[in-house]
């Protein structure tokens, strides 16, 4: 079930990316933690430096995304970095 919900959220999170120009680099599903820790690791597209800005303007859009898609239930932390 886990494996099948990480899929689906790397599908919805890799589409957004696209986007955005970036490329996702890795996700990380932590359900260890609680609440549970979803992260994202970010790559440019044209090869430039994702800066701290890149990061906060695409989380919002993110966080809309995973909420609106009804994929968890659950808390969760969402941290973007490159």
């Amino acid at each position: 079930m886990i494996k099948e919900i990480k899929n689906k959220l790397v599908d919805l999170i890799e589409e957004l990316a696209k986007s955005f120009k970036y490329e996702i680099d890795s996700i990380n599903l932590l359900t260890h933690h609680n609440p549970i820790k979803i992260q994202i690791i970010l790559k440019s597209l044209n090869g430039n430096d994702i800066t701290l800005d890149d990061c906060l303007s695409f989380n919002e859009p993110v966080l809309s995304a995973i909420d609106s898609s009804n994929l968890l239930n659950c808390r969760y932390v969402l941290e973007i970095s490159s």
